[in-house]
């Protein structure tokens, strides 16, 4: 729980604080945003890969490496000197990221029985909404009262925490199955092909979605991609099992996080835009004014969870992304000039849906995978969310930018449908969302008996 914080809590404590590092750095807006794509390009790269060596070489030593890394990124991050030396930190913070991410999934789906799994899960994703929550305020307030290294060095002292805390109780686990032969070459392929993917995603605005770079490096992706499913076909060391391409409960699930992502993520980088360019509302009152989605969030994750493992996964997922689209088609008719309260219940309704679809999806993922595919599993599960995130602020930026050029006088109508967008995709995971049919105690009782 406390590396997953970490390494979710860098994202929103550091969206808030991009206009201090472009000021106080001297950097143009262009390059202070790779403060942000530099953490998560490196992290989506590896997670896939690294789920998988834990497995082969032990998830408690890589799940230290990991903290050890991140902890490491944040203290070098903390007294960088320039933009380009924290943009070289972030990288390593990144990594130690990549690594932590699908160990904390793993690692609690290993830990608790089947009968109470759906639980565990769910208390992570109690964990990433109080990273959510936090993350902005705490932000804010740093920025406002000390200064903008502390958005880093306040990770050193949870890491270290956090290292003193796995030596001591966390228990070695490995795939007794795996053996230690490394897949180097379907790695090298899906780390290549979701670097193309995201680079392009990263870069698809400024450089224009048909130029030749980004058409480049989307068939690039497609064709990586490919080379890996043929080496996971062919090759002698797969790392994908047939047991998780043939899981359709599994596979859906990840559709409906990558989908849900998109409506997640691009849905709060449009509410921070919206607060502070729209409402012209100051850096800390924009963090405090999209606090409720994550709150609510906050609250609701657990009391999912309570149901999580006597229900059907897809019994709490459905109702929560249509609780979460209407919320967001609500934000659509958002005011152009600030009028907090007609916003408040879309974002109590959004963050309500947030806070029960991330565990019912998560549970609907992770408790259908056995405990030998738990670190691959695992990765898979935060890469389809990553990638969520990185096509939903891709997408809703682009459909704002050309609502605006078409209609340069109605930005309050772009916000609106960048929010209609995101409501779709949310949408559009639902016909996933209902392939999530068993619980994890029914998964592990189907496996069991060799169904």
């Amino acid at each position: 729980m406390t590396g997953l914080f970490m390494a979710l809590i860098d994202v929103t404590i550091v969206n808030i604080a991009l206009p201090t590092l472009q000021r106080e750095l001297h950097a143009g807006v262009s390059t202070v945003s790779w403060v942000l794509n530099a953490y998560n390009l490196v992290f989506a790269v590896v997670l896939i890969s690294m789920g998988r060596l834990a497995d082969q070489f032990g998830r408690k030593r890589f799940f230290l490496i990991g903290l050890g890394l991140f902890t490491l990124g944040s203290l070098l991050c903390g007294i960088a000197g320039s933009i380009d030396q924290l943009i070289a930190f972030r990288l390593i913070q990144g990594l130690g990221a990549g690594v932590l991410a699908p160990l904390a999934l793993a690692l609690t789906t290993l830990i608790f029985p089947p009968e109470q799994r759906g639980l565990g899960i769910a208390l992570l994703a109690v964990i990433a909404n109080a990273a959510a929550t936090i993350g902005p305020p705490l932000g804010g307030v740093l920025l406002e009262y000390a200064n903008w290294h502390w958005i880093f060095l306040v990770n050193v002292p949870i890491g270290i925490a956090g290292i003193v805390m796995a030596t001591r109780v966390m228990p070695e686990t490995y795939d007794l199955t795996a053996g230690r032969k490394v897949d180097a070459i379907g790695m090298v392929l899906i780390g290549a092909a979701v670097f193309c993917l995201t680079y392009a995603l990263v870069e698809g605005n400024g450089s224009g979605w048909g130029s030749a770079k980004i058409v480049g490096l989307f068939a690039a992706s497609a064709v990586l991609a490919a080379g890996f499913a043929v080496s996971q076909r062919y090759g002698r060391f797969p790392m994908l099992t047939l047991g998780l391409v043939r899981n359709r409960q599994f596979m859906g699930a990840n559709t409906a996080f990558l989908l849900f992502g998109v409506g997640v993520m691009g849905q709060l980088f449009m509410l921070v835009m919206m607060f502070q360019n729209l409402w012209h509302y100051s850096q800390l009152k924009a963090a405090f004014a999209i606090a409720p989605v994550a709150l609510l969030g906050l609250i609701v994750a657990p009391i999912a969870g309570r149901f999580a493992d006597r229900l059907q996964p897809r019994q709490l997922g459905v109702p929560a992304l249509l609780c979460m689209s209407g919320g967001l088609v609500w934000l659509s008719a958002a005011p152009a000039h600030p009028h907090y309260l007609q916003v408040l219940g879309a974002l109590i309704l959004t963050g309500a849906g947030m806070g029960a679809a991330f565990p019912a999806i998560n549970v609907g993922a992770m408790g259908s995978v056995s405990g030998q595919e738990l670190g691959l599993g695992s990765g898979i599960v935060n890469m389809s969310r990553q990638l969520g995130f990185a096509i939903g602020v891709a997408l809703l930026v682009a459909v704002f930018e050309a609502h605006s050029l078409v209609s340069p006088d109605t930005v309050r109508d772009a916000f609106g449908a960048a929010f209609r967008v995101a409501a779709l995709s949310t949408l559009l995971a639902i016909p996933f969302a209902l392939l999530m049919r068993r619980s994890p105690a029914d998964a592990h009782a189907a496996a069991a008996a060799g169904g």
